[in-house]
C-alpha cells in the first residue's frame, strides 16, 4: 500500500467522554499518494486492524468506503443513536455487582424506584426543544446552537450482560434509547440524571419541564446529579444511503462485478460505516 503524501487527519462523526463507550462509530480522513489513485478498502481495512491488535487496542475496524470529499463524517450525519444501560436491585440488601456491569452499567442503589414514571417521563423531552439547561458549557468560542429535535427517546426493560453470572439475577436491567442528528455536550446524561432524580421522587414533571422552558446553565435543579459516563454507549451513525451511493468511488474490481459495492450492501443492514470499540 503505498505511503500517503499527506499527514492523515481523523475526523470522527462523535466524540465520546471519558468512560463512555462506543459500540459503532464513523469517521473518515484523508489519503493521497504518488501514483494518485484510490487506496484499496480491504487493505486500508487489513492493515489498521492488524495495527490496533498490534498495540493492544480494543478497537476494530468493521468497513472503509472511499468517497469523494463531498462527503463529510460530521455534517453528512442524518441521525445518531445513543444506549444509555442502567440497573436496580431487586432486594435492598443485595448491591454486590459483577465486573462487566459496572464497567457497562450504572448502578442505582435504591429499590424504591417508579420505572412507570421515568418511562412517561421521556415524553416530555420530545420534539423541537432548547436544551441549554441539559447541556454544560464548553471552552469554545465557537457559537453553539442549543435547539435541538429528538427523534425518539424510550425506556425498555433489558437483559444481563452475563447471564451466567449469579449476581445478575439480584438486579433488574433497562435501556434508555435516544435518537437525533446531533446532541450538545453532556446532554443525554443530563437527561437520564433528571429522569433517574424523577424515577426516585427527587423531582417532580414540573421541575424538568421548567428547565426546558426556561432554558439557562443557570436553571439545572441542584437536586439531579448527571448520570455516570459508564452507562452511555454510541449505539449507530446513520447516514442517507442515497447521498452516500452518491459519494462513493467505486473501485475498478468493484465496477467490474457489480453496480452496488460490497460495502454499500452492508451499509444498508448496518446504516453506518462503523468502528467497533
Amino acid at each position: 500500500m503505498p505511503k500517503s503524501l499527506i499527514v492523515p487527519s481523523l475526523c470522527l462523526s462523535s466524540r465520546t467522554d471519558a468512560g463512555v463507550h462506543a459500540l459503532g462509530n464513523t469517521a473518515h480522513v484523508e489519503l493521497e499518494n504518488k501514483y494518485n489513485t484510490v487506496y484499496n478498502s480491504s487493505d486500508i481495512k487489513k492493515y489498521v486492524n492488524r495495527y490496533f491488535s498490534k498495540c493492544g487496542h480494543i478497537i476494530r475496524l468493521l468497513e472503509c468506503i472511499p468517497v469523494t470529499k463531498d462527503f463529510h463524517v460530521r455534517s453528512s450525519c442524518k441521525s445518531r443513536t445513543y444506549l444509555y444501560r442502567f440497573m436496580i436491585p431487586k432486594i435492598c440488601e443485595e448491591q454486590r455487582v459483577s465486573l462487566s456491569e459496572m464497567i457497562h452499567t450504572y448502578h442505582i442503589r435504591s429499590y424504591n424506584f417508579d420505572i412507570d414514571r421515568v418511562r412517561r417521563g421521556t415524553q416530555l423531552f420530545m420534539g423541537t426543544k432548547d436544551f441549554t439547561t441539559f447541556s454544560t458549557k464548553t471552552r469554545t468560542d465557537r457559537k453553539i446552537h442549543y435547539v435541538r429535535a429528538l427523534h425518539a427517546f424510550t425506556l425498555e426493560e433489558a437483559q444481563p450482560l452475563m447471564p451466567f453470572d449469579p449476581l445478575s439475577k439480584n438486579f433488574t436491567y433497562f435501556h434508555f434509547t435516544c435518537k437525533a442528528k446531533g446532541f450538545l455536550y453532556n446532554q443525554v446524561r443530563r437527561m437520564v440524571g433528571a429522569l433517574i432524580a424523577l424515577g426516585l421522587g427527587k423531582i417532580t414533571e414540573k421541575d424538568i419541564t421548567v428547565m426546558l422552558q426556561v432554558p439557562s446553565h443557570h436553571n439545572w435543579n441542584s437536586r439531579i446529579t448527571s448520570a455516570p459516563p459508564n452507562g452511555l454507549h454510541l449505539l449507530n451513525v446513520e447516514y442517507d444511503l442515497d447521498e452516500l451511493r452518491r459519494c462513493t468511488i467505486l473501485q475498478e474490481e468493484e465496477q467490474e462485478e457489480t453496480p452496488q459495492s460490497e460495502e454499500l450492501q452492508w451499509e444498508e443492514q448496518k446504516q453506518g460505516v462503523q468502528l467497533k470499540k
